[in-house]
């Protein structure tokens, strides 16, 4: 074969490669290499259609969506061996004779290298589909679990059940290596609007005490004051009522998956006065995994925070390192957890309540810096991470409800109210105030209306101007407006001490911006 006719042959074949349909047609095969060739142009045609026509919301709705992305990945993989096989066929038909085995070498890596391009990216898609199908299988519950708490109304056109607001427990619990029980030392709720993606996310300190149990169960028969004994022992902390509750009564949550998260569920929805459905609970192994999953993130590091730090004989350990002041710092998964875990250290490491307000600042930065394109990049480890160190009883079914409901809560932002000892103290906590904190800061805002201008002078004559003769008194029949969190007719003090402002005074609902708190 002269080199100008090799040449040429080379270059069928590696077309032929690139473009199903073509090497069919050079070869003489027309009738077949026309149909591909036609079948694959109308396909690009499709997906260019689909792309164009699904926005991130749609896109969302399908990754979180197991029988679609197992069609999807079954195709995908299809796709991949067909268009092997076609190019195969192609250099098979369009080989002449003659060629020597070094020339038919060249060839066959030729086409096995440009096939390549196009099936190794569509074999990975198939791969990351088909690993989505098998985290969402290993982490999310299926719809049939029992529980005290989540909705059995919901279904794929209302997911929410009819809630306007659908209140997910977050639990941070210290299980791990060298620890034989589980405490839940962070515990939040995320309340979040199911129509626009407004977030409230309320935190309370791990010391609460007298927790009030739900009424009409079991655990208020037993505990009608609140979750108390004789002595203010940890036993009766909020962040040990995950082991013990369930311990105290094991027919109540018999056959539930978690029995602890669904006697936190429940008390914390008492306690703050929502209706808790979900769950979500990461033990602090896990959250530095995730957080190296995600790359790090940016956090405004306030103060020196110790790395490693125990309580000792009234005192701190040694520290093993530090995490030094600054803005836009950005912390791997270690020292994120650090930053969120230091509670043994100088000034206000050592508060409890400042301790809450990291770990917001932490659940804040996730929340925004976790982008699309990051989570695809490093879906890989990120489901690794998700599968080895979180629980919950979100159903697969509903996965993609929540999915497109993430995306409305980076659109509309995430407020915070902690309960400190602002506003509550942990031995004695109020917990109608903090159930009227929480309605008020769920409540919309309300909406300005214009100023109406006052006319200069009275049409009855009164040169004041007033149409009550200038009367202090209030019209009849009509009460003043009263501030919840002015002091009461009973006397009763206001929910901040003298000389303080309560969290989020400043803004309406009594819940600030994260970017506020952090």
């Amino acid at each position: 074969m002269r080199p100008a006719e090799y040449r040429r042959f080379l270059r069928q074949v590696g077309v032929g490669a690139l473009v199903p349909g073509l090497g069919l047609i050079a070869a003489g095969r027309k009738k077949l290499g026309w149909t591909v060739f036609t079948l694959f142009v109308l396909a690009v045609g499709a997906a260019i259609v689909a792309l164009l026509r699904t926005d991130i919301t749609e896109a969302a709705r399908m990754g979180t969506d197991p029988d679609t992305l197992t069609w999807l990945a079954r195709g995908l993989l299809a796709l991949a061996v067909v268009w092997l096989l076609i190019a195969v066929l192609g250099l098979y038909l369009l080989q002449p004779r003659g060629l020597r085995a070094p020339q038919r070498l060249v060839s066959a890596a030729l086409v096995i290298t440009l096939v390549s391009l196009v099936v190794v990216p569509i074999s990975f898609g198939s791969r990351y589909a088909f690993r989505q199908v098998e985290f969402i299988g290993n982490v999310f519950a299926d719809d049939d679990q029992p529980s005290h708490t989540i909705p059995e109304d919901a279904s794929d056109t209302d997911p929410w059940a009819g809630q306007d607001r659908v209140n997910v427990l977050i639990l941070g619990s210290d299980a791990g290596p060298g620890r034989d029980e589980t405490r839940t030392d962070t515990v939040m709720v995320a309340s979040i609007d199911t129509d626009t993606g407004d977030a409230a996310l309320f935190s309370l300190p791990r010391n609460l005490l007298d927790v009030p149990m739900p009424e009409g169960t079991p655990l208020h028969e037993a505990y009608p004051d609140g979750f108390r004994g004789p002595e203010e022992d940890a036993y009766y902390w909020l962040s040990s009522m995950y082991r013990f509750v369930p311990y105290e009564f094991p027919e109540f949550f018999e056959g539930i998956a978690d029995p602890g998260a669904e006697a936190m569920k429940l008390v914390v929805g008492e306690a703050l006065g929502l209706d808790i459905s979900y769950y979500v609970m990461v033990n602090l192994r896990g959250f530095q995994y995730l957080v190296d999953a995600l790359g790090g993130i940016e956090l405004d590091v306030p103060y020196r925070i110790p790395i490693g730090t125990r309580e000792r004989n009234g005192g701190c350990t040694e520290a093993k390192g530090w995490i030094e002041p600054g803005e836009n710092q950005h912390l791997d998964g270690y020292h994120s957890l650090w930053f969120a875990r230091a509670r043994c250290g100088p000034g206000p490491v050592s508060d409890d309540y400042e301790r809450m307000r990291r770990q917001r600042c932490v659940i804040g930065a996730i929340a925004s810096q976790a982008d699309p394109f990051n989570l695809l990049t490093r879906y890989q480890q990120l489901a690794s991470a998700a599968e080895e160190t979180m629980s919950t009883d979100i159903p697969a079914s509903r996965l993609s409800a929540f999915a497109e409901l993430a995306l409305k809560v980076q659109e509309a932002g995430l407020r915070s109210l902690p309960f400190t000892n602002d506003i509550i103290a942990y031995d004695d906590a109020d917990y109608d105030l903090i159930r009227e904190f929480v309605a008020e800061s769920l409540e919309p805002p309300a909406e300005t209306e214009a100023p109406v201008e006052e006319p200069t002078g009275d049409p009855t004559g009164d040169p004041t101007g007033d149409p009550t003769g200038g009367s202090d008194e209030t019209p009849s029949g009509e009460d003043e407006p009263t501030d919840p969190t002015a002091e009461g007719e009973d006397g009763g003090e206001s929910p901040a001490p003298e000389g303080e402002e309560s969290p989020g005074a400043d803004e309406p609902g009594g819940a600030q911006s994260i970017d506020e708190v952090c």
